[in-house]
């Protein structure tokens, strides 16, 4: 992990996310770039009224002034740190911040970026984080919004069921894996039929351990959870895991909007961070 990527238009997680994402960085010697978005307006189809130029000027210098904030902070931890980084603010095209990142995501290892809030922002699109995970073909590392979250990772939980997604997400984390004291490879209600081996996560335990990472395969149920995600997530508060590894839709999005599903879930409800990769 040499080339880390932090997406800061999070404006209230600035300084959360950049000790963050410099910490990492000190940690594996990478290179960090600081990235922060100007977009464009957003107009909608009805608005047929003329907007005039000195509107877009003005939501223009909220952004950049925004953008000075976060790049003092971004600064100072990677001072405090002593990590080699790299600042970016770029204007976009589009109102869409995802667009920018994504473009500049594909040079990088990590993208690293905060837990979706709550609420609409005026700072990010509703799915900038399903596009980071979805399009830029790069594991993706989401720091919560209350909570711990020390880049340590001692403790790693990953979510196995045997999907390309997981085999994506296991195999973007093997650089973290590598450095963690304790790996469990955590599969939730998994088919009986794979239960007749010594394992059903025995291929991968043994796959893991010639790359030097002894993982411990771990059976558990759902039952009595909203869904496998918020088993998985039960399951790694429990054990006082510091990073929880997971694929990210199975499923298509639509689906997990209107439905539900584990990685809605886990997004909306994380308390550590979580890597996601589809």
């Amino acid at each position: 992990m040499k080339n880390l990527l932090v997406s800061l238009n999070d404006h209230d997680m600035r300084q959360r996310l950049s000790d963050f994402a410099a910490t990492l960085a000190r940690r594996f010697g990478s290179h960090l770039s600081g990235l922060y978005v100007v977009p464009a307006l957003r107009l909608y189809p009805v608005v047929t009224v003329h907007v005039p130029p000195d509107v877009f000027e003005a939501q223009r210098k909220v952004f950049r002034k925004r953008g000075e904030e976060v790049h003092e902070a971004f600064t100072a931890a990677c001072k405090e740190h002593g990590v080699e980084c790299e600042w970016h603010l770029l204007e976009s095209l589009t109102p869409l911040v995802a667009d920018v990142v994504i473009g500049m995501s594909r040079a990088q290892d990590l993208i690293i970026t905060g837990q979706p809030p709550e609420d609409e922002s005026p700072d990010l699109e509703a799915d900038f984080a399903d596009r980071l995970v979805m399009e830029t073909g790069r594991p993706v590392l989401f720091v919560p919004r209350h909570g711990e979250a020390s880049p340590e990772f001692a403790h790693v939980v990953v979510g196995w069921n045997c999907t390309r997604e997981a085999a994506r997400a296991l195999h973007d984390a093997l650089p973290l894996l590598k450095e963690a004291e304790k790996v469990e490879l955590v599969w939730v209600d998994a088919p009986e039929e794979t239960k007749a081996r010594r394992t059903p996560l025995h291929d991968v335990v043994a796959a893991l351990k010639r790359h030097g990472i002894a993982a411990e395969g771990v059976n558990i149920s759902s039952d009595g959870h909203h869904d496998p995600g918020a088993a998985l997530l039960a399951h790694a508060a429990d054990v006082d895991a510091d990073l929880m590894v997971m694929g990210a839709w199975g499923h298509s999005r639509l689906r997990e909007y209107v439905f539900g599903g584990a990685t809605r879930h886990v997004l909306e409800q994380m308390s550590m961070p979580v890597l996601m990769a589809h």
